[in-house]
């Protein structure tokens, strides 16, 4: 509804504005001949009353009073030629009030038989038109003007009122053809306004149906900015719009994508800066109790030790005993303390591939007493990495020791993978070391805290292992992930940066 009226009013405007326009030019283009025209009859009645003033003082009668003569009409005749000669297009004459006729006519193009301007060129509509007017100046004494229409031209007539001193005795006249001008051809003028009109209306339909599209556009932005403060997954579809709200609803998709990335972010590193105040806070508290038991354990041995020179089997066996069970405590108050200290790697080149067959090696016996077969499939990468041995091989040991645990019962496969993986420009490569065993699998709710400290499922276990293999692979700027489930067996994944060649040469 809008629409329609918005456009009917624009038509309409334009329409109005065209006649006025052609109406303007029309209007000052007779205005300005016409007034050339007056001035110019005013000059052709002055120049006759001067004449007449001449004849008066020579007791001669008027040249109008005595119109059917020869010699009058040639001496008016003459006397317009020399008013009119230097006004381009006009033509002029005098009426004549007493014969009701035109004479004394001059015009600028030569008409007659004689090579001279003749009344016997005007048509008799022309001639009627100057009669009438003519009489009226005479009659109504003043001035009269008209526009005659003919045919596609247009012709002005002014006459002025020419006295004898006592009566009105006739009249002089000026006549102008223009050609067509602005607003003369009624039909063509209607079409071009029409068309003009009909061109806004589709530039009025255009920009409103742009403007509709992109208020529809910009409605589907708002939504999406609330849908997005529900939840930055969601996306603002983007169909048939106009490219500038196409780029615009891209743009938010890029906006809310990214702030859920960088979310997501901070909140593992909000959760790794926890776990690390947890592991010093622990650290701490692990160090000063691992001190405190060490002491005590010391004490401990060397009475049972002393112990175990008695003659007495039972004696010494019980003595064997308590000495086993104070090393297992003694191992556990290293691993204490070993968690408490802070990581200071000794890097050196090394070769994972040998490094890997070294610590499998060592528990080959014990997977063959399991049923266990160990996988091995290296990359055999010409470059080595640099890394702590001892820390890694520890690392690799719990590792291993804690799938050939988890297929015991029943034995099965321990898959070992060395990889290199292309990583971006600015971290280079890493080296992926992959263990994946078919033991009983690891439940989900289990796996989110195996890295956590004193956490363990097993009855005998102290629940650091993981904890220190976390420490020491970030120690290496790597990763360690673990992926299970409850029957499918766990896989354990270490990425390790693997350095470039000049940093390999410098640690060599």
């Amino acid at each position: 509804m809008l629409l329609g009226i918005v456009a009917v009013v624009l038509l309409l405007a334009v329409l109005f504005a065209t006649f006025a326009a052609l109406q303007y030019t029309r209007s000052a283009v007779l205005r300005d001949d016409q007034r050339h025209m007056r001035e110019a009859t005013n000059t052709l009645v002055r120049e006759y009353n001067n004449r007449a003033e001449v004849d008066r003082l020579r007791n001669r009668q008027q040249l109008l009073r005595t119109a059917g003569a020869q010699a009058s009409q040639v001496a008016l005749t003459e006397l317009t030629r020399v008013v009119l000669q230097n006004i381009d297009g006009l033509e002029g004459g005098f009426y004549a009030a007493d014969g009701n006729m035109l004479i004394g006519y001059s015009s600028p193009t030569p008409s007659g038989a004689n090579g001279r301007p003749s009344l016997q060129a005007i048509t008799d509509h022309e001639r009627q038109a100057l009669l009438r007017v003519a009489r009226d100046a005479t009659i109504s004494h003043t001035t009269s003007e008209q526009v005659l229409a003919t045919g596609r031209d247009i012709s002005l007539i002014n006459a002025m009122p020419l006295w004898d001193g006592q009566r009105l005795i006739g009249s002089a006249w000026t006549a102008k053809r223009l050609a067509t001008i602005p607003g003369t051809n009624r039909l063509r003028t209607y079409l071009i306004a029409m068309g003009l009109g009909i061109a806004a209306l589709v530039c009025v339909l255009l920009t409103l149906l742009v403007v509709r599209g992109l208020q529809d556009g910009v409605r589907k932005i708002e939504d999406g900015l609330k849908n997005l403060e529900q939840s930055l997954e969601s996306q603002i579809p983007i169909d048939s719009d106009p490219d500038e709200i196409r780029q615009i609803a891209q743009a938010i998709n890029r906006l809310g994508a990214t702030l859920k990335e960088n979310i997501e972010s901070e909140k593992k590193i909000e959760d790794r800066l926890r776990h690390a105040e947890r592991l010093a806070a622990l650290g701490r508290l692990i160090a000063g109790v691992a001190h405190e038991v060490r002491n005590p354990l010391a004490t401990i041995r060397l009475r049972v030790q002393m112990c175990q020179d008695s003659e007495n089997a039972d004696v010494q066996r019980s003595c064997a005993i308590a000495l086993q069970e104070v090393e297992r405590l003694n191992g556990i108050v290293n691993r204490l303390l070993s968690f408490s200290r802070p990581v200071n790697l000794r890097t050196e080149l090394t070769d994972l591939d040998r490094l890997v067959e070294q610590r499998l090696d060592n528990f080959s016996d014990r997977a063959r007493r399991h049923n266990i077969k160990f996988i091995t499939k290296l990359s055999h990468a010409p470059a080595p990495v640099p890394v702590d041995q001892s820390r890694l091989a520890q690392v690799f040991d719990n590792v291993i020791q804690n799938a050939i645990e988890a297929m015991s019962a029943s034995g099965g496969t321990l898959c070992v993978n060395v990889t290199h993986e292309a990583t971006n420009a600015e971290h280079g490569s890493e080296v992926c070391v992959e263990f994946n065993d078919t033991g009983e699998g690891i439940r989900s709710e289990v796996v989110e805290r195996i890295f956590d400290p004193f956490f363990t499922t097993k009855s005998s276990g102290t629940g650091l292992g993981l904890s220190i293999c976390h420490e020491l692979v970030q120690a290496h700027g790597g990763k360690i992930q673990v992926a299970s489930a409850q029957g499918c067996g766990t896989t354990v994944r270490i990425l390790l940066p693997a350095g470039d060649r000049a940093t390999a040469g410098n640690l060599a």
